[in-house]
């Protein structure tokens, strides 16, 4: 059975990690496939990604397999967990640009609040195309 959404998180990252404790803890990851990034067997190719890409920009898949990237994956993540309408609002005139563009805006520093590059970077292999 494919999942609802697949999800390629950070662990390490403390928002993304709490983001989806949330979820865990109100028993809403059933139809969620959550993938961590900082894992050492992530391989980003599997996923036709490269790992700049995956730090760069929370991605993910909807259940036909189709790429995610941003908001977008945020929203599959919540619908998938059956807490759509938490982000719903997100889509809607005139927010979604405004949240949209919020998003980015964070995706950008992002990788700063990780732990994800000093402990699992020793190499490029993190490094974040700007």
């Amino acid at each position: 059975m494919n999942p609802a959404a697949t999800v390629l998180y950070d662990s390490l990252c403390p928002v993304c990690r709490r983001e989806v404790a949330f979820l865990q803890f109100a028993g809403r990851t059933e139809a969620l496939r959550l993938v961590d990034i900082s894992s050492p067997e992530f391989k980003p190719e599997e996923y036709g990604l490269t790992m700049a890409e995956c730090v760069g920009s929370l991605r993910g898949l909807d259940s036909a397999g189709r790429p995610l990237v941003g908001m977008d994956t945020i929203r599959a993540m919540y619908g998938a967990a059956g807490m759509g309408w938490l982000m719903s609002w997100t889509k809607w005139p005139p927010f979604a640009p405004v949240c949209d563009a919020a998003y980015a805006a964070f995706a950008r520093v992002r990788p700063r609040f990780s732990k994800f590059r000093p402990k699992g970077c020793d190499s490029d292999r993190c490094q974040v195309d700007s």
